[in-house]
């Protein structure tokens, strides 16, 4: 089979090897879609704490079953799955309180084990027994499927977060996250959803979607903007989804009393603070932070993407080979698209 592999940091390959044979209990998937995001680049360029070299890379994952071990009775030969990509041990106490994205053993596709920049994916036993491989209904495309794993990481902040239909939300940055982010809140009943973002081509896009006020903050001043809209009070709700600690600190200083920060995207840099760390403090604000998702949030995201509810069609701007991989990588680092898709 064809694979992209990261053999070092910044050194990727494209190869030809073994399709992997099933143990008990195992299921070899063949792709159809995989995703490229943000992480993949930072993985590629920088490295990953979770991430263990040589790798292939690739966690937005949807394919067809072909191939499935010993003892594997809930699937069939040909069905079409959603791979959620953490598979945890299921028996810690984090496993039990159904935040088996904390678990402390877990196993992430395309950092611990092979991911999806290949043409086959091997599932391993205790994934399978766990149910990360998700059916796909037969309307909604591999494509669009691929793009669960992204919004189910927007799941598990915005429940943490707990926002209602009288909060104004602040999204900064309108890349895949922060699209989806929106469709979500808007999903949920959020009513006034702001939007800030540096880029034309991200702003254009943002028009498409369900978004209440897009700011060009290479034009306008964010805080004077979000200010005017809120009438001097700040929003209820920021969520940054880009990795700077400008975005993060302006979000905070725009809360208003009471306010949630989502801490939904880590930190690249060494910047300084740009906020008195007491606002939180004398605001009496909430930081809820949000790595990764459990399983349930795949599956309430699946659902999401099943019904209609968030868009994901509209959102993929480009579509590539797998021999492309490394281009698709310097678009996300561009950001000359909004979501990318590896087509097999």
């Amino acid at each position: 089979m064809k694979a992209v592999i990261l053999e070092d940091i910044g050194k990727l390959k494209v190869t030809s090897m073994d399709i992997p044979t099933c143990g008990p209990g195992e299921v070899l998937v063949k792709l159809e879609a995989c995703g490229i995001c943000r992480t993949d680049l930072k993985c590629y360029t920088m490295g990953q704490r979770d991430l263990h070299l040589p790798r292939i890379l690739g966690h937005e994952v949807a394919g067809t079953v072909a191939a499935m071990g010993e003892n594997v009775t809930n699937l069939s030969l040909g069905d079409r799955v959603q791979v959620a990509p953490g598979i945890p041990c299921g028996t810690c106490s984090y496993c039990l309180a159904g935040f088996d994205n904390l678990c402390d053993e877990m196993q992430i596709v395309g950092f611990h084990i092979d991911g999806g920049f290949a043409e086959y994916i091997l599932i391993p036993a205790e994934g399978v027994k766990f149910g990360v491989l998700q059916p796909i209904p037969e309307h909604l495309s591999f494509a669009e499927a691929a793009l669960t794993e992204p919004l189910a990481c927007s799941v598990n902040i915005q429940d943490s977060m707990n926002l209602t239909s009288e909060d104004t939300l602040l999204i900064i940055g309108a890349g895949p996250l922060g699209i989806l982010n929106a469709q979500l809140a808007r999903s949920r009943g959020v009513n006034r959803i702001i939007i800030a973002e540096t880029k034309e081509n991200r702003l254009k896009l943002a028009e498409e979607f369900p978004i209440d006020y897009i700011i060009n903050v290479k034009e306008k001043d964010l805080q004077q903007e979000v200010l005017a809209i809120t009438k001097g009070k700040g929003v209820d709700g920021v969520i940054p989804c880009c990795p700077g600690l400008e975005p993060f600190s302006q979000g905070i200083n725009l809360l208003a009393k009471k306010g949630k920060m989502g801490f939904f995207s880590g930190l690249i840099g060494k910047d300084n603070l740009g906020f008195d760390l007491n606002t939180i403090h004398y605001k009496e604000l909430t930081v809820t932070g949000g790595y990764g998702c459990s399983l349930a949030h795949n599956q309430e995201a699946l659902r999401l993407i099943a019904e209609g509810q968030v868009q994901i069609k509209k959102m993929i701007t480009r579509n590539l080979s797998l021999e492309e991989v490394e281009d698709g990588l310097e678009m996300i680092r561009n950001s000359s698209e909004l979501s990318i898709v590896v087509n097999f």
